[in-house]
């Protein structure tokens, strides 16, 4: 298994490249989606947060800081077609990320090899312990990034 020093710093990286992509979206473009895309990119961002809720924060049996609607907002499988009212403002958004890198950092340095009270499967996947749960929501988010990144070329190719 990755030393517990790797997986906070793989988490803290991912989020910062996360943080950095973040910079230039803004309220006219968070909600635009190229032909092809059924997400935006304001959508990516919450979806990222509302993901390490659920499942690092939850599956750990720590509390799960989640505002109200964002699981119907972002929650896999939402999509900003289906969106009734208005979604939080991306000067809403990003801070969250940002308190989230900390509260990870904070509550799960030290629990790496930590056995979650049962495990959970994702597909073919099972996690075991809070450091492979934490492997995989670094995964998930760079995944994220990536779709980000081609959001942001389709909107400027447009």
């Amino acid at each position: 298994m990755l030393s517990e020093t790797i997986l906070i710093r793989q988490f803290e990286l991912a989020r910062n490249s996360t943080l950095q992509l973040a910079k230039d979206i803004t309220e006219e473009n968070a909600d635009l989606m190229p032909k092809g895309f059924k997400n935006s990119l304001r959508w990516q961002l919450g979806h990222i947060y509302t993901s390490v809720e659920g499942l690092l924060f939850h599956f750990a049996n720590e509390s799960v800081t989640l505002p109200d609607g964002y699981g119907e907002l972002f929650n896999t499988g939402t999509k900003p077609a289906d969106w009734k009212g208005n979604p939080p403002q991306i000067e809403e958004l990003v801070p969250l990320l940002v308190e989230q890198l900390n509260r990870v950092k904070e509550t799960f340095t030290g629990r790496s090899s930590e056995k979650l009270s049962k495990p959970v499967e994702l597909g073919p996947m099972k996690f075991e312990t809070i450091g492979e749960l934490l492997s995989f929501v670094s995964l998930h988010e760079s995944e994220h990034q990536g779709r980000i990144k081609s959001l942001k070329d389709g909107i400027q190719a447009a």
